[in-house]
């Protein structure tokens, strides 16, 4: 079962939860830019439609694009959730998003991931909570 320690090595692992939540917020807008023009506007939508359907909970992009060097780190570190070389994030085809709370990502359990994925769903995203190895209930990516 996922709980709050493998949840804790996976922020650790992803380096995303010691990020001020200001920073999250600011870049928001720049983290879409850096999208495929179908996948920036697949997430906006789904962005906006996941906030008003959980009006009391904060929900941040954590990461979408990311570099071959950061994937490749990741990669070798053994991160829990980094098992390919080449993910939908190096295609600008992916995003991170996370509930949050005083500055830290919420549990799986603490918070309704379910009900986010099955919207992401709706969306025509893939839900990274769907899966079992590596179990990543903030992934979302475009399918191709």
């Amino acid at each position: 079962m996922f709980n709050r320690i493998t949840f804790t090595w996976l922020c650790i692992f992803l380096g995303i939860c010691l990020m001020p939540l200001s920073a999250a917020a600011l870049d928001e807008k720049a983290k879409l830019n850096q999208l495929k023009p179908k996948a920036r506007k697949i997430f906006t939508e789904f962005i906006k439609q996941a906030r008003k359907q959980f009006p009391k909970h904060k929900i941040i992009i954590a990461e979408t694009y990311r570099t071959q060097d950061r994937q490749d780190k990741l990669f070798k570190k053994g991160s829990s959730t980094t098992t390919v070389r080449v993910s939908m994030h190096t295609k600008r085809l992916a995003a991170d998003i996370y509930f949050i709370e005083d500055k830290k990502i919420l549990a799986y359990e603490k918070a309704p991931y379910l009900e986010l994925g099955e919207l992401g769903e709706s969306f025509g995203l893939r839900w990274g909570g769907r899966w079992s190895v590596p179990f990543d209930p903030g992934h979302y990516e475009v399918i191709q």
